[in-house]
């Protein structure tokens, strides 16, 4: 049986390149260090009513977006 031969887009090269350099972090490190920072600015108050979810999920965002090439080093 043959598999066809996948080709990566720009997209995935220029991202790969990005990883490769450092610019950008991904895996479990990186979601650990995320979670570490949420942990400490938000503690424990979401623990599961709808509301406290959203918020979560906003916190959780607000981390993301808070991070920069900085934080890659």
């Amino acid at each position: 049986m043959s598999y066809p031969t996948i080709t990566p887009s720009p997209d995935t090269e220029r991202v790969l390149g990005q990883i490769q350099r450092g610019e950008l972090r991904c895996g479990p490190g990186a979601a650990r260090e995320i979670a570490e920072r949420h942990e400490a600015t938000y503690g424990g108050a979401f623990n599961g009513t709808p509301a406290q979810v959203l918020l979560a999920n906003l916190a959780w965002a607000d981390a993301l977006a808070s991070l920069t090439f900085q934080d890659a080093a």
